[in-house]
């Protein structure tokens, strides 16, 4: 928010809201995600797609994502890119059930973490912990 958008006045970061992302066009397991993240006193929104990311009318940014690569349309590598792109590009944990496809790119991207599905809920939360900040916990 500029501060012509909000009167003039500057934005304190206290006041700024912050959340994880989770993107996954898999109902279940956006739903098991969220209810775990929360239970472990993280805020989290959650996306069908990349586009659905893209339009988003959520409150504030992302501290971190945890990214399906295979979505319906845009990929997971191809929404970091877009963001990466855009210099918008929040930390971003890759999660796959297909593990070819994530060693062919994992050389080339930086990802800040890696899960092959199905995984514990507890090894995602130790990946998404180091990247939040006071504000995200509730």
């Amino acid at each position: 928010m500029t501060p012509s958008e909000n009167g003039g006045r500057s934005v304190s970061t206290s006041s700024r809201q912050f959340w994880v992302g989770v993107v996954d066009d898999d109902v279940s397991l956006r739903t098991a995600l969220a209810r775990a993240l929360r239970g472990n006193g993280i805020r989290v929104e959650t996306f069908s797609s990349a586009e659905d990311y893209l339009g988003r009318s959520v409150v504030g940014e992302p501290e971190c994502i945890v990214l399906d690569i295979h979505l319906g349309g845009m990929s997971g590598f191809d929404l970091q890119d877009l963001l990466k792109s855009k210099g918008v590009a929040p930390p971003i944990i890759f999660i796959t059930a297909h593990d070819e496809m994530f060693s062919e790119r994992a050389r080339s991207i930086s990802a800040n973490g890696y899960l092959r599905k199905p995984f514990d809920t507890n090894a995602l939360v130790a990946l998404l912990r180091p990247h939040l900040r006071y504000s995200t916990l509730t």
